[in-house]
């Protein structure tokens, strides 16, 4: 009887290892005159939140030929995800070395079907020469809670241009002494419209800084740089206007006032030109003022001349 008993233990202990939902292995394969859109849909992850809510982390390695890859991707599954495929981002890249690309011949693809979430492999790019078959290893494992895997082998092809599965919502780092600090700070923080925040929660713009940054160099991209001051016709601002303009506002024309700086900030690339256009303005002016001081000194030499020849004559 003790020793039925024990054998049961130990067949159910080997039947628990076998049904582990929380991670799955398998391989797919594809043949050696493999195309570009080639793909195999390999599993059906059935996670227990809603049917259809769940994180998988799904790495892949493959070889072919002298070009050997992997990569690891981060899927994420919402109960209200949309029936399409997308392309799932990849957190962690190992590819070939070379070749022009980014070393890389297939990629994760996830359906975020309700109720039906599936995984596929597809091929992005043929690299490598061999005519053997090639063999993509693949190891899924469940972040969250998952109730079991479901195996598939349909092979299709998609040409389509496929848009990326957003990993997470938001994303947060939070950065501290793991030692003797009773919290953390925030170093950075990504958002849903994809703009990031360096020490601040809510980044308004692609990259949002709250504190102080130090480069050798930054590069500003700009369009309509004003070197037209110097085309032919320009118009060049009177001073007198300028003046004028300067009693009202308290700052020169088409520069931001100190409110709206306070309030807005200030567009690099937009005050770099402005600034530009100003000094090329102020050097055009001051040619002509050149021009014009030479002009009133030759005259005035002219005129001493003339009276140094008046005062010859009165004196003879």
């Amino acid at each position: 009887m003790k020793k039925t008993l024990l054998i049961c233990l130990i067949l159910l202990t080997k039947l628990s290892f076998g049904q582990n939902n929380s991670e799955w292995n398998g391989s797919v394969t594809f043949p050696a005159d493999y195309k570009v859109g080639d793909c195999i849909e390999f599993l059906n992850v059935q996670p227990m939140n809603a049917m259809a809510s769940g994180n998988y982390e799904v790495s892949i390695s493959y070889v072919r030929g002298n070009i050997a890859a992997g990569a690891t991707y981060l899927a994420s599954i919402s109960h209200a995800n949309p029936t399409i495929w997308r392309e799932v981002g990849r957190v962690n890249s190992n590819g070939y070395a070379g070749g022009g690309s980014d070393g890389h011949a297939f990629t994760l693809d996830c359906n975020t079907q309700y109720g039906y979430p599936r995984l596929r492999i597809r091929a992005i790019r043929v690299l490598g020469v061999t005519s053997d078959m090639i063999i993509v290893n693949i190891k899924v494992r469940a972040i969250s809670q998952n109730s079991g895997w479901n195996v598939m082998n349909n092979v299709g092809t998609d040409l389509t241009i496929l848009p990326f599965l957003a990993m997470t919502n938001d994303w947060s780092l939070y950065v501290g002494d793991n030692f003797g600090a009773l919290g953390a700070n925030l170093a950075i923080k990504a958002t849903a419209n994809g703009n990031v925040g360096i020490g601040t929660t809510t980044p308004a713009e692609k990259l949002s800084v709250n504190g102080n940054i130090r480069a050798k160099a930054i590069k500003v991209e700009a369009a309509n740089w004003p070197d037209y001051v110097f085309h032919q016709g320009y118009q060049l601002p009177l001073l007198p206007e300028i003046e004028q303009y300067i009693k009202l506002h308290n700052h020169l024309p088409e520069a931001p006032a100190a409110a709206e700086v306070e309030k807005d900030g200030l567009n690099l690339g937009q005050h770099s030109a402005l600034l530009l256009k100003k000094v090329e303005e102020l050097t055009l002016i001051l040619i002509e003022k050149d021009k014009q001081l030479q002009k009133q000194g030759e005259e005035i030499d002219l005129l001493k001349l003339q009276m140094q020849k008046i005062t010859e004559r009165l004196n003879k």
